[in-house]
């Protein structure tokens, strides 16, 4: 019987022991492998994608190539109340469009107050909600594309670039 014990002792201690050497690797091993697949597998992956991006950019063609040129425009400061705020919340905004009809400044600017009115429609029409949820400001650009366009009679928009986005 005192040796059953002794074997019934000898047994318990190293199941003790074992559970802390598993967690002592894998706390070495977790991170030593997550560098190792950053290291020689995501960013390879994200360079060789950056380089073919940029070798696209380099390639497309350029003004000298017979591609129209591109006009743009810049609005400053554009000030709106956002719906469902009963005028307490306000977003201030400046962009710039761009285009590659050469008349599309010149049609802007002699259209401005209808323009601008159009713009100031949509980003009122915005909530905070939809302007904060994921996609939000780019469904906006969308919608302030379509809504120069429609202003203009025409698309003459093709591009917008936020500068600033302001919400108070």
């Amino acid at each position: 019987m005192a040796e059953d014990n002794s074997n019934d002792s000898g047994k318990a201690e190293p199941k003790q022991g074992k559970p802390w050497l598993v967690l002592a690797l894998m706390l070495l091993i977790v991170p030593v492998v997550t560098l190792a697949i950053t290291e020689f597998v995501v960013i390879p992956r994200l360079q060789s994608s950056m380089a073919s991006e940029n070798e696209n950019r380099n390639s497309s063609p350029s003004r000298e190539e017979g591609t129209e040129a591109i006009s743009s425009y810049r609005f400053e400061d554009v000030v709106a109340n956002l719906a469902g705020t009963m005028g307490t919340r306000f977003v201030n905004v400046s962009f710039e469009v761009r285009g590659r009809n050469p008349d599309m400044r010149q049609k802007i600017q002699a259209n401005q107050p209808v323009v601008k009115d159009a713009i100031i429609t949509a980003l009122s029409s915005e909530s905070i909600q939809s302007l904060e949820i994921p996609g939000g400001r780019n469904r906006l650009r969308a919608s302030l594309i379509q809504a120069i366009n429609e202003s203009l009679s025409m698309d003459l928009v093709e591009e917008l670039y936020f500068t600033e986005f302001i919400i108070q």
